[in-house]
């Protein structure tokens, strides 16, 4: 039989052990579930998506440029909240319908006219949906 020395040296650590592992268990449960907030995106395009065609490419307008690491993280979650239509920056195409994702308010018409679009309708939460200007379709 080992000395008692040692198996109260055996209890403590196991004891220490349960006690880091509920204390990482709860660390663990406060961290934030969704951290490129696809979820929460899935949420704010809804509206859209369900105004949208169901498929076809529409065009994408932000305030936050796409090449920066936001600007790509707000698009892709854009991206994946809107499949499996085909969702491209208004730089690279020109669609005939276009959604905004913006992360503060701003004038929505005039940063769609500057792309050729046309403001449609506000859906709250920086959400804006376009639809080309009569001029640029004729084009």
């Amino acid at each position: 039989m080992p000395p008692i020395r040692v198996l109260a040296g055996l209890i403590a650590v196991a004891i220490a052990a349960v006690l880091a592992s509920a204390d990482s268990l709860q660390l663990a449960s406060q961290l934030q579930p969704d951290p490129f907030g696809v979820e929460s995106a899935q949420q704010r395009f809804a509206p859209a998506a369900a105004r949208l065609p169901s498929s076809g490419s529409v065009g994408y307008i932000s305030d936050l440029p796409v090449l920066s690491q936001d600007g790509m993280t707000a698009f892709l979650a854009a991206q994946y909240a809107l499949a499996p239509r085909l969702l491209a920056p208004v730089e690279r195409t020109s669609p005939q319908q276009a959604v905004g994702n913006f992360s503060r308010p701003t004038d929505y018409a005039a940063v769609g006219a500057k792309a050729g679009y046309a403001q449609e309708s506000d859906l709250g939460n920086g959400i804006i949906l376009y639809d080309k200007t009569s001029s640029t379709k004729a084009k």
